[in-house]
């Protein structure tokens, strides 16, 4: 158990330093500080699973945060690049998480989560965000399709993780899935404010950051239990 704490430290201690040191100023310091935070996390997942829960599950939900880790890299390239090549790095983006959660679908499909309810709830979940476009003042712009069948598939996921949560009678560790999951969305929706409404508030981008670190690390802490 010592190992666990030490990971578990330092991931949460990378975590806060790069939500603290994050600037646009700083892009090369932050994309190395953000690249070990992340993979911190997923070292801790990784372990966790070894000592408690090797399955096939488990494995998918590792296969999740390592495409997570990848799509947040390549999102951070944003402050790298040139805004020519801004649109097309975001489409990278979306696709990598996207991928994780089809990572997670799978996973949740395996446990007999996913259910025509999971399904509704995503499906309304990408019809609101789609009729709240114009309102929340979103320009998708090329990356309307990808946009919206990305936040079907974390709806879904968030549906799963809360019916997960109440099936298991409210274990402690479905109940960090779940509360990861719900983080997620709520980083993902500040996010979209960032990236198709121009709010550029440095606040905001931490706010986003500070949602989802939890996320990745209570969804990774959430092994234990698994």
């Amino acid at each position: 158990m010592v190992a666990f704490y030490i990971l578990l430290a330092i991931a949460v201690i990378l975590s806060i330093a790069f939500i603290a040191v994050w600037s646009r100023e700083r892009p090369l310091i932050s994309f190395f500080i953000k690249g070990l935070a992340t993979i911190s996390i997923i070292s801790l997942a990784i372990y966790t699973v070894s000592m408690y829960a090797l399955n096939t599950i488990t494995i998918l939900l590792i296969v999740g945060l390592v495409f997570c880790l990848l799509g947040d890299l390549v999102l951070a390239l944003l402050e790298l690049c040139d805004s020519s090549k801004r649109s097309n790095i975001i489409t990278y983006g979306i696709v990598s998480f996207m991928l994780a959660q089809v990572a997670f679908i799978v996973m949740f499909g395996l446990t007999d989560v996913v259910t025509l309810y999971g399904l509704i709830a995503g499906v309304v979940i990408a019809g609101v965000i789609f009729l709240l476009k114009k309102p929340m003042k979103l320009d998708f712009g090329a990356n309307l399709v990808p946009g919206i069948l990305y936040a079907a598939l974390l709806g879904t996921n968030v549906a799963s993780s809360i019916i997960l949560m109440i099936t298991s009678g409210f274990n402690v560790c479905y109940i960090l899935l779940a509360v990861g999951f719900v983080s997620f969305i709520v980083s993902d929706l500040i996010l979209s404010q960032i990236y198709f409404a121009g709010n550029q508030k440095p606040m905001v981008q931490k706010i986003n950051y500070v949602f989802y670190y939890l996320a990745i690390l209570l969804i990774g802490l959430s092994f234990v239990g698994i």
